[in-house]
């Protein structure tokens, strides 16, 4: 007899909500899980999540992978004059599927039929001891439709998963029966009671975020909630780079809800935060005050609104603030936001970027001031070069008056001249 891990363990639910190309997510979230040992009972979905709970019932999750890591337009459109995707917001993508609805009712989705047909294997599905269900919405009859594994049959199995995944209006409905079905998130996009109904006494729910309806949990049981941190694709965009870096979101977001790795945004590994306050997060602050003390009390009450130097100012600068400036310093960078990062390579590549980066000129910032164009500046490093040179040289005098404008680049400028002052030391 196999020996079962979850013997004595609450059964545990993994529902999957809708999201259309978001669903990369799901999987990278899949396999964060697996590696933690945490192995579904049930798997319930809708929409994306609908398909991407089949592979996984089966134990195909490696299949799904290849296809999500290979995604494209082509791959899942049949109109010949879809436009390639070199920009995620692209607003051609969504002019096309409003005229595909008001001429023919919506997008074929022939292709998704065909993908399905490729991984769905029937003995798999039903041998497999994870239950499974779905939600999708009967549109002739206006009302939500819940199907399991148990009612499903070999030849059903398709015609339901694709109803729950037919997102109306973009989408032609699927018909089933004379009934016309559509996305099942048009009554729950998260069907975590469904999930409750078949069994489960623990709940993982990856909520992409995307359009639907949610219902509120009926029963109280734990419920653990793994959502995207970063910007991910536009639910209608189908990108083999973007699909790629949300299968790597995915993954990176389980490990920190379940405390593996460290951030938000961006991903470090354990511990490694808590490494850096505690070895720079005093030398921050301790210099900080310093030159608050000399800024005078109407640009002080000023700073103090935001959050950060409110942190600083009032009390000693929190764990939480310190790592949101350390996160704040790398947007500014544009350092990549899927990747596993050591806190040492981050620091060293803070400062190398500094390095690269020419200030801009306070006539400059004058000149922008004065036209009321600073909130047009896409490219904040050069100001943030500006301050940094200006702490070097200690002539925080002629730009304090700019901090209430720029007070995240001065405190990223101050963090990265901390590091560069201490960079001969270790952790």
């Amino acid at each position: 007899m196999a020996w079962n891990i979850n013997a004595g363990k609450p059964k545990l639910g993994l529902v999957l909500s809708g999201g259309g190309s978001k669903g990369a997510y799901e999987i990278g979230a899949y396999f964060a899980l697996s590696k933690l040992g945490k192995k579904p009972s049930v798997v319930t979905g809708t929409s994306i999540g609908a398909i991407n709970g089949v592979f996984i019932v089966q134990n195909d999750a490696r299949k799904a992978l290849k296809l999500w890591q290979s995604i494209s337009f082509d791959k899942v459109y049949d109109e010949a004059s879809f436009p390639i995707c070199d920009n995620p917001d692209l607003v051609d993508v969504y002019k096309l599927y409003a005229k595909s609805f008001i001429t023919d009712g919506g997008l074929n989705i022939d292709k998704i039929k065909a993908i399905f047909d490729k991984f769905y294997n029937p003995r798999k599905f039903f041998s497999s001891p994870i239950d499974y269900g779905l939600v999708t919405y009967n549109l002739s009859l206006n009302k939500p439709v819940f199907m399991t594994k148990k009612e499903l049959k070999p030849g059903t199995v398709k015609d339901y998963v694709i109803a729950s995944a037919s997102c109306y209006p973009a989408f032609k409905p699927q018909k089933i029966n004379g009934n016309l079905y559509i996305d099942g998130g048009y009554y729950d996009n998260l069907p975590i009671n469904l999930a409750v109904d078949l069994g489960a006494e623990e709940i993982i729910a990856v909520d992409l975020r995307a359009v639907g309806f949610k219902r509120e949990t009926i029963k109280d049981v734990p419920v653990t909630v793994i959502s995207p941190r970063n910007k991910i694709v536009s639910f209608l965009v189908f990108d083999q780079t973007k699909s790629r870096e949300a299968l790597r979101f995915g993954y990176n977001d389980t490990m920190k809800t379940f405390g593996v790795y460290d951030g938000d945004l961006f991903t470090f590994k354990k511990h490694n935060l808590v490494q850096n306050y505690n070895r720079y997060g005093d030398k921050f602050s301790d210099g900080i005050y310093s030159i608050l003390d000399n800024v005078e009390e109407g640009i002080l009450n000023t700073l103090v609104s935001t959050s950060i130097f409110k942190s600083i100012v009032r009390d000693k600068l929190s764990y939480r603030h310190f790592n949101r400036l350390v996160e704040k310093a790398g947007e500014c960078f544009n350092f990549p936001e899927d990747v596993l990062y050591n806190i040492k390579t981050y620091n060293k590549g803070l400062m190398a970027e500094m390095a690269k980066v020419r200030p801009i000129s306070l006539n400059d910032i004058r000149e922008k001031i004065k036209e009321r164009k600073f909130k047009d500046i896409v490219d904040v490093r050069p100001i943030v070069r500006m301050f940094y040179d200006a702490i070097v040289a200690n002539e925080l005098r002629s730009i304090v008056m700019y901090l209430p404008i720029f007070s995240d680049e001065f405190l990223i400028a101050y963090y990265v001249y901390i590091l560069k002052k201490n960079s001969h030391s270790i952790f």
